[in-house]
């Protein structure tokens, strides 16, 4: 069985390639970054042109413009997903695997609400503006085609990556670093998805012989909701300094600062129990799932 991938240089791609390998199934790689070489990789110009002479089973389409995208680049990152439908007839494939951003919900907030697939979409910033337009898109090509498609909604991703600027507070307190923290902290709630039930999910997935008829959206998220105090604690919480209330109150609530804030202590609950319920998946929680990443 052949799976092609998109984004496999990306923090997901680059764990994903290598534990599908594993599991038997032979991968091509879309990439535009990379030279092709007409057997394992290919470009998008091959994609678009009709150059790659294979039948593929799957696509598994991670491949991303940036989550920082700008305004005046969301129709790239639609044209980047165009493409990768629109090549399918010639792939001779009719399954597909969407990866998408549970940030289509809007943004981390004060309030404490959970997300599952029936909440109203509210995305704020342009990438999730982005991501919602191709999930429509998605939609739209696979009822007209008759295509097997899957949607992955996916909050914040946990692994060893340290683009993000959560991912370099995991490894300075991976690192046993002393950290300071707000009083938010202890309570906020927040959902993430860790690497290790991104590939469990894959791998259930790619168990069901055929992906259901038009579109599934699922809420890709690990069990239970976590505090951030609680994350970085995760190997000593007496390396987490927390300020006391009434100075983390005059913190965060200054103006320069609350919105960059927000996105560390704010609430982001994501339900999942429509995915573990319709492909009878068991995912770790953070706590259990950031032990094993961060052994």
């Amino acid at each position: 069985m052949i799976i092609a991938l998109t984004g496999a240089s990306g923090s997901i791609g680059r764990e994903l390639k290598p534990f599908l390998m594993s599991l038997g199934f032979k991968i091509i790689i879309i990439s535009s970054s990379s030279p092709p070489n007409g057997k394992t990789l290919f470009s998008y110009n091959d994609l678009k042109n009709n150059k790659i002479n294979l039948k593929v089973h799957l696509i598994i389409h991670l491949a991303s413009n940036n989550s920082n995208l700008d305004i005046g680049k969301i129709s790239n990152e639609l044209e980047l997903t165009n493409t990768i439908l629109n090549a399918m007839p010639n792939l001779q494939c009719d399954n597909l695997i969407f990866f998408s951003t549970a940030k289509v919900y809007g943004d981390n907030s004060e309030e404490e609400y959970v997300f599952d697939e029936k909440s109203p979409l509210n995305p704020c910033c342009e990438y999730s503006k982005a991501k919602m337009l191709c999930e429509e898109q998605v939609i739209i090509q696979s009822d007209k085609e008759n295509y097997h498609s899957i949607i992955l909604r996916l909050p914040p991703v946990l692994n060893k990556s340290q683009s993000s600027n959560l991912g370099k507070l995991m490894n300075l307190a991976r690192k046993g670093i002393p950290l300071i923290s707000l009083a938010q902290g202890i309570s906020n709630k927040r959902s993430f998805i860790s690497i290790n039930n991104i590939k469990t999910t894959i791998e259930a997935l790619l168990k069901i012989k055929e992906l259901s008829l038009g579109t599934q959206i699922y809420n890709l998220a690990d069990d239970e909701y976590i505090s951030l105090n609680n994350l970085l604690g995760f190997r000593n919480q007496k390396l987490i300094y927390t300020l006391p209330k009434f100075i983390s109150r005059l913190i965060f609530n200054m103006p320069i600062l609350n919105n960059i804030l927000l996105k560390l202590y704010g609430n982001f609950m994501v339900d999942n129990k429509k995915l573990k319920s319709h492909i009878n998946v068991k995912l770790a929680t953070t706590i259990e799932s950031v032990s094993m990443i961060y052994k």
